[in-house]
């Protein structure tokens, strides 16, 4: 039924054997474009990021000076469609990839970090390669850490990288531009990618890389954890949630794997979690926190700037975990990268703050606050945005985490190696 109502709308749309139809709808687009008030829709929007978004006020953004060139861009909007373009690029630049406005178009870019597979930034006027998503098209194809992004889609990388933006952000800060960067080398929603890459060596390859969006989808259908043994003894039980903390499955399938790993004998455990991009919820965090704790604990911090906005009057709170079984009390290792997302990060922080763990990794997807999500009447837009700002118990910014052993890459050393595991595995051979 879905196929045929879809192929009745596209008739439609093409006005073939309904024309009256068809001059009806056009009449009606026309006085819609007549009604629509584009500086009002916009309102609506910044009002939303001045009331809600937790973290519309930085240090490293000049907010003010963006909006205003942003609203200037919007008064000329001649549709809701080309509102929310400006809405879109408008979020981008604020370089938080909880930030989002839909509906998307095919030509926009991949949210990144879950339909991500590169990461990458300027480093001395270069474009390189920072790190690559373990098992995706750009790992198999061969890029590693290192290599050197010469074009994109035949765009040189500066270029290419300024893109998103449009004509928004004329003028990108260099994290601005390294923003663009990561996106422009992950593409649009819909098509492949073509990379021009210099590698290390100097050999200079040109790569025609499959759509993120498309490889991100068809992991849906993996298993929730997955559990595997490593180290010299095959004792050590690797514990990794595949992108499933936002399925409350993950609560039992994690359990399950607890049982398997002590079942086993594991002396040790790797909570590997490099693979949650897109996050999840906090009763999945907890429950799994809750296995490495025997206490009560405290795990993370939020704070609500829009109450204080709207009242004067401050709201913060401390969530807490409680202890789970089957309770593991011997080494844990946690490993965290640019693909540790939104609850991902949130665990990495909790285990940090609630348990003996040592944490092991780069900096992580940065997927600012907690999540609410908002729709807008006037565009039509629907905007995600971090309503609440989130914190290490100790007051330290979650985005600003920095691991207790630091590394980068933390998925894929130049030598196509994992190094995240291999430093977890020299930490724990020598306990």
């Amino acid at each position: 039924m879905r196929k045929i109502a879809l192929g009745c709308l596209l008739l439609a749309s093409l006005g073939a054997s309904m024309p009256v139809a068809a001059q009806d709808a056009a009449s009606e687009s026309a006085q819609s474009a007549q009604a629509f008030d584009a500086a009002a829709a916009w309102d609506e929007f910044e009002q939303l990021l001045r009331d809600k978004y937790a973290y519309i006020e930085r240090d490293d953004i000049d907010v003010g000076a963006q909006l205003d060139h942003s609203r200037a861009l919007a008064a000329k909007a001649p549709d809701k469609a080309a509102l929310r373009r400006i809405m879109h690029r408008t979020a981008l630049t604020f370089m938080d990839p909880h930030l989002i406005v839909g509906p998307f178009e095919d030509d926009d870019y991949a949210i990144v970090m879950t339909a991500a597979d590169l990461d990458a930034r300027f480093e001395d006027g270069k474009a390189v390669i920072v790190d690559v998503r373990r098992g995706s098209p750009a790992s198999d194809a061969g890029l590693r850490p290192g290599d050197e992004v010469l074009s994109i889609g035949g765009k040189p990388a500066k270029a290419a990288a300024q893109a998103p933006f449009g004509e928004v952000l004329p003028d990108p800060t260099a994290a601005q531009l390294d923003y663009g960067l990561t996106l422009a080398v992950n593409g649009q929603r819909k098509g492949d990618r073509t990379l021009k890459i210099q590698s290390a060596k100097g050999q200079v390859r040109t790569f025609e890389l499959a759509s993120t969006r498309d490889w991100a989808n068809s992991l849906n259908d993996r298993k929730l954890v997955d559990l595997s043994f490593v180290g010299t003894g095959g004792d050590v039980a690797v514990l990794t949630p595949l992108n499933s903390l936002g399925d409350n499955g993950t609560i039992t399938a994690f359990d399950t794997a607890m049982k398997e790993a002590i079942g086993a004998g594991a002396r040790a455990i790797i909570l590997d979690m490099r693979e949650t991009p897109s996050g999840g919820n906090t009763e999945v965090g907890r429950s799994i926190i809750g296995h490495f704790t025997d206490r009560v604990s405290p795990y993370q911090m939020h704070r609500i700037p829009a109450l204080e906005r709207e009242f004067t009057v401050p709201r913060q709170f401390v969530e807490y975990v409680f202890p789970r079984e089957p309770r593991f009390d011997g080494p844990v290792v946690v490993l965290h990268g640019r693909w540790t997302g939104s609850m991902g990060e949130g665990i990495v922080i909790g285990m940090d703050a609630a348990t003996n763990a040592t944490t092991i990794g780069s900096n992580m997807g940065d997927l600012l606050g907690g999540l609410w999500n908002e729709q807008l009447e006037l565009s039509g837009a629907r905007v995600d945005l971090g309503g609440e700002a989130l914190f290490h118990v100790d007051g330290t910014p979650r985005e600003d985490y920095v691991a207790d052993i630091a590394i980068e890459p933390a998925s894929t050393a130049d030598d196509g190696t994992d190094p995240a595991l291999a430093e977890a595995l020299r930490l724990l051979e020598k306990r």
